[in-house]
């Protein structure tokens, strides 16, 4: 099953230094007012570049109100875009990842703070992906049958291992994308401590998708089994896949497209709800996530601030 190939091998990505990525920070002042501040860091662009820069990821923000500062450190290029807003107001576009042909993009937001009490007001940002889905599960014959195998005969049918697959892809996008704590990030350090927790995060998942799709026609002590067969099945085919430079000849063709996305909320009050992690000591709502985590459905990220 290709998708927890991912796990093993699309942090190439993050292995190769300098990958593009966005730093995105919403300052919500007492009044509801809110300072819009994007930061993008990557590489200049240079001859036989090899990882995606600044420039073919991003289109920065633009038109009125936008302040822009740039800065250089060694090969990487920081660009930082600044806007305050008024509360009530929306913005549009200032996340813009670019797809592969012209004039067309991977993902854009909307972003919007309003009021909901005299000093209480809600962050509502959504991630929407505008191209095609590129880290679902392939089912390709072979994924059918594999499924196949591990269910009940009566149950082993292409309708069901199909259903099956698709169900494993959508729960399977958060796990490795975000937001929260996408599993891919930790092959950059440990990457035996990511096959690990994938075999730990993947279980749940498996035994969550067979609940759903078989109810009680299979029991827990089945539907465990079934879920074992698979992460087996699918780490067996991840390692045979993978090749003397760590990883198959397809691996970085998908994975240098992941872009790393940080949102984060920050008020002089303090944060009421949120969907987000809380960082404690700063006070702020966090979320980490790759671009591709909207690519099964809309990313919406919330947060409800109290100001003083």
């Amino acid at each position: 099953m290709r998708l927890f190939g991912l796990v093993v091998t699309a942090a190439v990505c993050l292995w190769l230094a300098g990958c593009a990525r966005a730093r995105v920070t919403t300052t919500i002042q007492a009044d509801g007012a809110w300072v819009r501040s994007v930061v993008l860091s990557g590489q200049e662009k240079k001859e036989m570049q090899v990882t995606p820069t600044l420039e073919d990821t991003f289109v920065t923000p633009s038109g009125a109100g936008w302040k822009s500062n740039e800065e250089k450190k060694s090969d990487e290029r920081t660009l930082t875009f600044e806007r305050t807003l008024a509360s009530g107001a929306s913005l549009q576009g200032d996340v813009a990842i670019k797809g592969p042909g012209p004039s067309k993009l991977r993902l854009t937001n909307e972003v919007t703070v309003t009021r909901l009490g005299p000093h209480r007001f809600e962050y509502r940002e959504t991630l929407k992906w505008k191209g095609q889905p590129e880290h679902m599960l392939e089912i390709k014959p072979e994924t059918l049958d594999e499924i196949k195998s591990a269910l009940p005969k009566q149950l082993a049918t292409d309708a069901n291992a199909r259903a099956l697959a698709d169900k494993m892809a959508e729960l399977s996008v958060p796990m490795l994308f975000g937001p929260g704590d996408p599993l891919l990030a930790m092959g950059l350090l440990h990457p035996d401590l990511a096959v690990r927790r994938a075999g730990q995060r993947i279980g749940d998942v498996l035994q969550k998708a067979l609940e759903q799709q078989f109810g009680d026609q299979l029991t827990p002590a089945q539907r465990k089994e079934v879920a074992r067969q698979q992460i087996q099945q699918a780490f067996s085919s991840a390692r045979m896949s993978t090749s003397d430079d760590g990883g198959p000849p397809s691996a970085k063709k998908e994975s240098g497209s992941l872009t790393p996305l940080m949102f984060s909320v920050k008020t002089p009050g303090h944060i009421v709800s949120s969907n987000g992690e809380l960082d404690e000591l700063s006070g702020e709502v966090f979320w980490a996530l790759f671009d591709a985590a909207a690519s099964a459905h809309d990313v919406v990220l919330t947060a409800i601030v109290e100001a003083p």
